[in-house]
């Protein structure tokens, strides 16, 4: 990703590479084989996005590598505006707080690997995850050089909090607090965020 190349792997290319990445990677908690890549990814500028995982309903179910502090780690929502059951939910293993934001994930209209024109409709974190990848993407089209803690202050900024909650204090944070360890900061609103980042510029 940081230097793309032809199908042939040869070309390699690192003004090709993506201002943001979307991913659903998933290995237990705090494990840091990813370190590496992801260290990579931030030092050429580029903002990780990564599902939360979706093994909830219990607390400290947030998995690697969304629960590294310099990822945006994302749960999902349900179309009722509630959180998902499956959602994984915070702390992280070392009692940060996790997600950092939800976004739609149930009812997502998605490309399918059962072929190359092929949709259906899908639930999971996984299809949470593009929307927050999205929103990052808005952002940085209009402030290019825009770095991943102004981002994570503009989503902040512009995130929804009027949420169907489950009833849990994880990690001893009420839900009542922002953030928290069932939604993070809230339910990403690209247009609150990009407006935020404009009248601000």
């Amino acid at each position: 990703m940081l230097c793309p190349t032809r199908p042939d792997f040869s070309g390699p290319d690192c003004t090709k590479a993506p201002h943001v990445i979307n991913c659903s990677w998933g290995g237990g908690r705090n494990n840091r084989a990813y370190h590496p890549v992801i260290d990579a990814w931030t030092a050429a500028g580029i903002t990780p996005v990564f599902s939360n995982g979706n093994t909830g309903p219990e607390c400290d179910t947030a998995r690697s590598p969304a629960d590294y502090p310099w990822v945006l780690g994302v749960g999902a929502t349900t179309q009722e505006n509630q959180l998902a059951e499956y959602s994984g939910l915070g702390p992280t293993a070392n009692n940060s707080i996790k997600p950092d934001f939800v976004a739609p994930g149930t009812g997502i209209r998605s490309s399918t690997y059962t072929g190359e024109a092929d949709y259906a409709v899908m639930k999971g974190t996984s299809m949470a995850c593009p929307h927050v990848a999205g929103t990052v993407a808005l952002l940085k089209s209009f402030q290019p050089e825009i770095r991943f803690e102004e981002i994570s202050k503009y989503l902040q900024l512009g995130a929804d909090r009027n949420l169907i909650l489950p009833g849990k204090s994880c990690g001893g944070i009420p839900e009542s607090e922002f953030p928290n360890n069932a939604v993070g900061h809230g339910k990403v609103n690209a247009y609150k965020s990009l407006k935020a980042l404009i009248q601000n510029n």
